[in-house]
């Protein structure tokens, strides 16, 4: 896993991983296929359709069809690796004591953000469609009670409602912990300078 790699504090410990949902993956792929067969049916079309002089020509330039194919077809994985890349990349380490955002931007472009949870304002979900609703992805944001800050992200998560259950439950119980270290029982008192 890639929190491995992660600098987490002394006795930090991993909660959850979020994540996009699968759907958006296959979103890609489907696309990839699409892009890939479009071609062979049009070139098919092309010569049926066409006059029998043209059709003639475009078959003498096969060699020269094939080879544009087989730069589209190199073209279409390298986009479908990139997405991929992107998908599996992207991704939210709730911990005990924030939350750290790893979004890549581009192949070698990597964004790595980190927010405790008493800078957590408000937590909003938005799940569109029917599809989203029944395999349960959407949108999470994380707003942020910072000025110059940006809100955190997350489109098309996986399981979103109980990704906002679980920050705030760990969110609560951070704010729990620090409560109790600051009861009248807990408070020492020192005698002298």
């Amino acid at each position: 896993m890639l929190f491995t790699k992660l600098d987490l504090d002394k006795d930090e410990k991993i909660i959850h991983e979020v994540r996009k949902h699968w759907f958006v993956l296959l979103g890609y792929l489907f696309a990839a296929i699409g892009l890939i067969g479009a071609p062979p049916i049009v070139y098919i079309v092309g010569i049926a359709l066409a006059p029998s002089e043209i059709s003639v020509q475009i078959i003498d330039h096969l060699f020269l069809t094939v080879f544009l194919y087989s730069l589209w077809v190199l073209g279409v994985w390298v986009m479908l690796f990139l997405n991929w890349t992107n998908f599996y990349l992207d991704v939210w380490y709730i911990t005990d004591r924030r939350i750290i955002d790893i979004e890549q931007k581009t192949i070698f472009h990597r964004e790595i953000s980190n927010l405790r949870f008493d800078k957590i304002q408000d937590i909003t979900v938005e799940v569109r469609g029917i599809i989203a609703t029944f395999l349960k992805f959407g949108d999470l944001r994380v707003q942020t009670a910072a000025e110059n800050s940006r809100d955190f992200v997350m489109n098309n998560a996986s399981r979103p409602d109980e990704m906002r259950k679980i920050i705030f439950q760990a969110h609560n119980s951070q704010k729990g912990s620090q409560i109790a270290e600051v009861t009248p029982n807990n408070i020492t008192t020192h005698d002298g300078i």
